[in-house]
């Protein structure tokens, strides 16, 4: 199943003829960008933004993943922070970040004669309150994976059948996705959440996030783990308050993603 999946794929994306893949080093993207680079070689071109909402650590394993396989692969850098209304960090922020993107993709796209531009999501993206999603229709962007059926699971089963380093890697949506939506985003917390999830992954947490309300952190690490972290809380708290965190505390619920959308999700309009 998952390898017709693949080949369907593969037949997919070699239809485009010539592409660019929004590349961000998390599996999806890299599934999407390993197989338009087998089928089409340097006609597909595979870019990186690089922003202050990603982690270093990511933009290094995009480059190790774009020479590991040969990718032609180039980077673009640009400040999302002063992107009309993201700061402000309204309940479609997520809208105005991709919107932008997508308009400098499509601007490269027209620079290389590209027809299309594709995305790495999936069918369980859908599911989720993704305002990025209008983005990417407005714009026109193609979502191969979607078009081929491929959930999360299937992703990281082809993933790991293809020899991708990256097939268990946790999802990581970018910084900006942990402060509550109505608190203004600024560059100084981004660094506070980058450098605490930097340390509960040094200490051998796999799945991290930390929630960002202002002073205070909310941590989250897998259910299984919550013990864990609590034994050695006392010098998370002592780092913490180096990064400029007053409180800490740990959510008992344990780590789930997108958790800042309950309030809203099926509750908001898009706004433009």
């Amino acid at each position: 199943m998952i390898k017709e999946k693949i080949e369907n794929l593969e037949k997919l994306i070699q239809s485009y003829e010539k592409v660019i893949v929004g590349f961000s080093a998390g599996v999806d993207s890299t599934l999407v960008s390993f197989i338009a680079s087998k089928v089409l070689g340097e006609n597909a071109l595979i870019v990186l933004a690089r922003t202050e909402t990603i982690l270093d650590e990511d933009v290094n394993l995009a480059k190790e993943i774009a020479r590991k396989f040969n990718f032609n692969y180039r980077e673009i850098e640009y400040n999302e922070l002063e992107i009309k209304n993201y700061a402000e960090n309204p309940v479609n922020r997520c809208y105005f970040c991709k919107s932008e993107l997508y308009s400098r993709l499509l601007h490269l796209a027209v620079q290389e004669n590209v027809k299309y531009i594709l995305d790495g999501a999936n069918l369980d993206d859908l599911g989720d309150y993704r305002p990025g999603r209008l983005a990417a229709k407005e714009k026109e962007i193609k979502s191969p994976l979607i078009e081929c059926g491929f959930t999360k699971k299937d992703v990281r089963e082809a993933a790991l059948i293809l020899g991708l380093p990256n097939y268990d890697k946790p999802a990581a949506p970018c910084l900006s996705s942990r402060i509550p939506y109505g608190t203004p985003i600024d560059k100084k917390s981004l660094e506070m959440i980058a450098n605490g999830e930097r340390f509960l992954h040094q200490m051998g947490f796999k799945n991290v996030r930390v929630r960002h309300f202002g002073n205070k952190a909310r941590l989250e690490v897998d259910k299984e783990m919550i013990d864990i972290l609590q034994h050695q809380l006392e010098n998370v708290k002592k780092y913490f308050r180096k990064i400029g965190y007053n409180e800490v505390e740990v959510d008992p619920e344990g780590f789930a993603s997108g958790k800042l959308n309950r309030d809203i999700i099926n509750k908001i309009e898009i706004l433009k």
